[in-house]
């Protein structure tokens, strides 16, 4: 990275980035939840193959 602070300072900052990403990936599976995830995989797969015919 080319920012001008400690070592520290930026395992801390991704550390805190980092953490931040999983909880909104995580939030969002849990939000989606197991059905909604199902559906938007048929719904995908189902784009997939309209679209090979």
């Amino acid at each position: 990275m080319a920012l001008p602070i400690s070592t520290a300072l930026k395992g801390v900052l991704w550390f805190v980035f980092f953490g931040l990403a999983k909880t909104f990936q995580y939030g969002g599976l849990a939000i989606l939840g197991a059905k909604g995830l199902s559906e938007a995989f048929k719904k995908e797969k189902k784009g997939k193959d309209n679209s090979e015919s």
